[in-house]
């Protein structure tokens, strides 16, 4: 083994090149210290031994752009394979553990973190020793999730192409306009044109749905009068309760309100669109037999959910 190989084994840690690794993707010291929750210190420390250890540079700054030496383009590469490879034996040794501990981790689209609560609570009902992470984030997180390797799996709207992702339908997620229930709309036969002078509450750039509305509106040829710009779904539901508008979303996530009869689906033409939630994992992902159970719950719970949203509409 050469000299400086050796070395580098006897010298560095995983940590040093966690770090390294993690300035070099994301090219920026602060934005490392931030993923790894360190402080920007101790990030440029961890660096500073692994650098002593070669005895030359990984890092050039220009300005405030970073760059990686040759020598640091070298040890990027091979940091990226050990870390990898850790992954994956990290992958192998969890679905060997089955049930004995551990954690299942995934993140969902916004539109969809409604349903999954209940599933989470019976999966842990049953299985105490587990933990189960949820993060909830807009179509941006979530791709940039994904493309990290950050989850066992991840529940979005429309699978992103490009990515090499093992996908599934998970359940229907159509898009209807709704409005308060004492909205004078509600109960007429409405087109496009008839809307085109309501008040609108839409959501906020960057959300998977705000991206699927203005595509429906082209087709269309539909601009709304938007009232409010809402920050998640949440903020929607309440502008619906408090009559502020009518607006465009997912059934699915007001279903509760529906069935309590205070907010309404419009009879609005070539409306609801349908659409789906889907579940992906990158192809090769080794589940845990935890993330598979979760994966199962998941799967009954979108079927029932899907059947639920589809007798509404069609009553």
């Amino acid at each position: 083994m050469p000299e400086k190989i050796s070395l580098l084994a006897r010298s560095a840690t995983l940590r040093q090149l966690q770090v390294f690794e993690c300035i070099a993707r994301v090219n920026s010291f602060s934005k490392a210290a931030e993923e790894l929750h360190l402080t920007q210190p101790t990030v440029s420390m961890q660096v500073k031994k692994l650098s002593d250890v070669l005895e030359t540079p990984l890092f050039e700054q220009i300005g405030r752009k970073v760059y990686l030496t040759s020598t640091g383009e070298k040890l990027y590469e091979a940091a990226r394979n050990i870390l990898d490879q850790l992954s994956i034996a990290e992958q192998k040794i969890n679905h060997l553990k089955g049930f004995s501990g551990g954690n299942v981790k995934f993140t969902v689209i916004s539109t969809a973190q409604y349903f999954v609560p209940k599933v989470i609570d019976r999966f842990t009902r049953a299985h105490p020793d587990i933990s189960v992470i949820m993060r909830v984030g807009n179509r941006e997180t979530l791709l940039e999730r994904i493309q990290q390797n950050k989850d066992d799996f991840y529940l979005l709207g429309q699978p992103p192409e490009g990515l090499n992702l093992d996908s599934s339908q998970l359940a229907i997620n159509p898009l209807a306009f709704v409005a308060n229930s004492a909205h004078p709309l509600v109960g007429k036969k409405l087109t496009t044109d008839d809307l085109a002078n309501e008040a609108f509450l839409m959501r906020e750039t960057g959300s998977g749905i705000r991206a699927q509305i203005e595509k429906v509106f082209h087709e269309f040829d539909f601009t709304p009068q938007i009232k409010m710009v809402l920050g998640g779904n949440e903020a929607i539901r309440l502008g619906l309760l408090q009559n502020l508008g009518i607006t465009v979303a997912s059934v699915a996530t007001l279903m509760d309100e529906i069935n309590q009869g205070r907010i309404c689906v419009l009879d609005v033409e070539g409306f609801p669109i349908n659409r789906h939630w889907y579940l992906a994992y990158p192809k090769g992902k080794i589940l845990s037999i935890a993330a598979e159970e979760l994966i199962q719950l998941l799967q009954a719970e979108g079927k029932k959910l899907s059947q639920d949203v589809f007798r509404k509409l069609n009553p």
